[in-house]
């Protein structure tokens, strides 16, 4: 500090320190000595973050005691100015995100690119500084328990509950062996967040990983995600730009609605805030495409140029946020009895969360296109992206799926979430009899959130699988109880 500086801090001392019987400062003195109080304490954060950029060091693993995490968002997003220290705050340590907080016992939020230099958690709790660089680290287990009973056999679907696994009634395990009980571990993930919030260019490495590798078998390794971030490109595997990871509702079911798009691939992408309240993002994608084939016919799925596509998200604050998002593709085969062909797919997807009330919120999405069913998290399963017709042509199927969620906050620790979706396929005639052709989903639950990150939920399921020729599963229902912990909420 200068000479002057210390001046004015003798100087408030010393008005500090008059004793009790000494005359009333007046209302003028007050408001010059608070202005005072507010220059010191402005340019002690400057000459903190000015020594925090000539050696080289990470933030602290929480906000300084000035400005606490949870005060600087609120004042912020009422629409009001910041202040100066606040403005440096967010320079240090990036600005939270504008998504309305929604607890999730699977949060799929936490692994989503942000544009800017927007965080899920301006404070970064959890995060540890690695010495003598300028990155911090956090290090996420979140070990989960899963206890299920179903009315009846099924199938593939044991570790899941994925109608598409579902057997029909024509198929051989179709009832065999009746009321079923499985538990799984396969939800529990291992997360590993890496930043470096000194540096502009809001720099990210993000890996994520289940152990949903095997529908029949316990505990085997599956990638989630694995993608660096810097200056809003992102480049690795991910969620594609055709997926909201905000639309998924707060399911005890680790597999989720039918109705979701699943689409995590080998990426590139580029996320850019273009107003106050909106969002772009462009990208490149790996089509991994998923054409079906007939009884003799002979061919393997093509593509000849990567998927591509853009979002574009609306967040204006606590009231909530939409995205429209659209994917492109090429979508072809190479045959070896059937020719080689090439057609074109297309998508679009609309989402978004609402908060009602303080207590209320619903959370939509509405999916249509041809040849993108292969993205869909139920119909994913088999072969929906395109189809040969009977005149022989390449045929991209059509797509079309729904979801309507609603959650109720009943207290600070028991919140309810009623979800339904459903999904459909258009078929060819000449596509096996079996073929999917639609399913629907329904989930009703309560969750208690026993301690701050450990929950426990309670959720009844309904899931119901139509094959080509008319088959179906009949009616299947599950209950799960899922037991969740995370180190860092």
């Amino acid at each position: 500090m200068n000479l002057r500086r210390l001046m004015w801090c003798f100087g408030f001392l010393l008005a500090v320190s008059v004793p009790a019987g000494a005359a009333e400062p007046t209302r003028k003195e007050v408001d010059e000595l608070k202005k005072l109080l507010e220059q010191q304490e402005q340019s002690i954060r400057d000459l903190k973050s000015r020594i925090q950029q000539l050696e080289g060091k990470t933030a602290p693993a929480k906000a300084p005691p000035q400005a606490p995490a949870a005060a600087a968002p609120a004042e912020t997003e009422t629409g009001a100015a910041p202040s100066p220290a606040e403005a440096a705050e967010a320079k240090m340590f990036g600005r939270r995100s504008k998504i309305p907080a929604h607890p999730q016992l699977d949060d799929k939020t936490e692994a989503a690119t942000l544009p800017s230099d927007y965080v899920m958690d301006p404070s970064f709790r959890g995060y540890i500084p690695i010495p003598a660089t300028v990155f911090m680290v956090k290090f996420n287990p979140k070990p989960r328990l899963d206890m299920m009973f179903t009315t009846r056999n099924p199938g593939d679907a044991k570790f899941r509950f994925a109608p598409v696994l579902f057997p029909v009634q024509s198929e051989p395990d179709f009832g065999r062996g009746g009321n079923q009980f499985n538990a799984s571990a396969n939800g529990s993930q291992i997360r590993v967040d890496m930043r470096a919030p000194s540096l502009d260019g809001n720099f990210r490495l993000y890996y994520q990983n289940d152990f949903f590798g095997d529908d029949t078998r316990a505990m085997r390794y599956r990638l989630q995600h694995f993608y660096g971030q810097y200056y809003g490109i992102v480049g690795g595997f991910t969620y594609s730009v055709f997926e909201d990871p905000d639309a998924w509702p707060d399911t005890v079911d680790y597999e989720g609605p039918v109705s979701q798009i699943f689409a995590r691939k080998a990426l590139i992408k580029y996320t850019r805030e273009v107003a106050p309240d909106w969002s772009v993002t462009l990208g490149l994608e790996d089509p991994n495409i998923a054409v079906e084939t007939t009884g003799d016919a002979s061919a393997s799925s093509q593509a000849k140029a990567p998927d591509g596509g853009f979002n574009v998200r609306w967040t204006p604050g606590e009231l909530g946020y939409m995205q429209f998002s659209t994917l492109f593709r090429s979508v072809g085969v190479r045959g070896d009895t059937l020719p080689d062909d090439n057609v074109f797919g297309w998508g679009v997807n609309l989402s978004g969360l609402f908060n009602l009330t303080d207590s209320d919120l619903i959370q939509f999405l509405g999916v249509y296109g041809e040849g993108v069913g292969g993205l869909g998290n139920d119909s994913g399963f088999q072969n929906t992206d395109a189809a040969f017709a009977g005149n022989g042509e390449l045929v991209a199927l059509e797509y079309a799926s729904g979801m309507g969620a609603f959650t109720h906050h009943w207290n600070a620790r028991w919140r309810s979430t009623a979800t339904f979706g459903y999904v459909h396929v258009d078929n060819t005639s000449l596509q096996s009899p079996t073929s999917y052709r639609n399913s629907r989903y329904g989930s009703v639950n309560v969750i208690y959130q026993l301690y701050k990150r450990l929950s426990i939920g309670l959720e009844g399921l309904y899931g119901f699988r139509e094959v080509r020729n008319g088959d179906d599963t009949k009616d299947v229902v599950r209950v799960n109880m899922a037991l969740v912990y995370s180190p860092f909420d």
